[in-house]
């Protein structure tokens, strides 16, 4: 499910997080000797501006990730169980090239209570690509289930503020490329994003 946020929207939602479920936003993925660096401030600590399309060594942030710690700690990767399988053995040699020395306290956010906001981004000079609200990226079956309550609450919330809108519609170059169906291509469209669709700025369909 994808979601276009303005940076207003960006703050509201900050807001609702860290004010309405307790989350706190971190300010790094590395937790050394398993302290989590939070930001005091979470409002005042986000970015100005949406990131650009991502360009290689680009310092943008595109990330935030919200730190559920009324739920459970800090987990890294220094006392991590052994990789269950292909993928995760992958990714973990992934994670350990990207980190190098950091690589034991970078945070493990299988087994760390978290929700993950992937930005919107400037596609184009005048195209939003949306971006996207997740849990923790682990089965299903071993997320907390107040981790599953939060983040459906969090869901909801997003919901009710927006628009559902076909992106294809604004977007001339890709019109023609729509599917027949469009499921996870639907976008829900922030206030203040909206206010910027309403002015002519178009929506990517895709998240990239």
């Amino acid at each position: 499910m994808s979601y276009l946020h303005a940076t207003d929207d960006e703050q509201d939602l900050v807001a609702f997080l860290c004010g309405k479920l307790g989350a706190k936003l971190l300010l790094s993925d590395v937790a050394v000797v398993g302290e989590a660096r939070c930001a005091d401030d979470p409002l005042a600590a986000l970015p100005p501006q949406l990131p650009t399309a991502a360009v290689f060594g680009s310092q943008e942030v595109r990330t935030f990730i919200f730190w559920l710690s009324a739920v459970g700690p800090i987990k890294t990767f220094r006392d991590a169980p052994p990789a269950s399988d292909a993928r995760d053995r992958v990714a973990r040699l992934l994670a350990r090239d990207a980190a190098s020395e950091q690589y034991a306290d970078l945070i493990d956010l299988e087994r760390t209570p978290v929700l993950t906001f992937n930005r919107s981004h400037w596609h184009a000079q005048n195209r939003l690509a949306p971006g996207t609200f997740s849990s923790m990226p682990a089965k299903s079956v071993l997320v907390p289930p107040e981790v599953r309550r939060l983040y459906s609450r969090a869901q909801r919330w997003l919901r009710g503020r927006a628009v559902k809108i076909d992106p294809f519609e604004h977007c001339a170059d890709v019109k023609e490329r729509r599917p027949r169906h469009l499921g996870p291509l639907w976008v829900w469209v922030q206030p203040h994003a909206m206010a910027l669709v309403k002015q002519g700025v178009e929506i990517w369909p895709w998240n990239n």
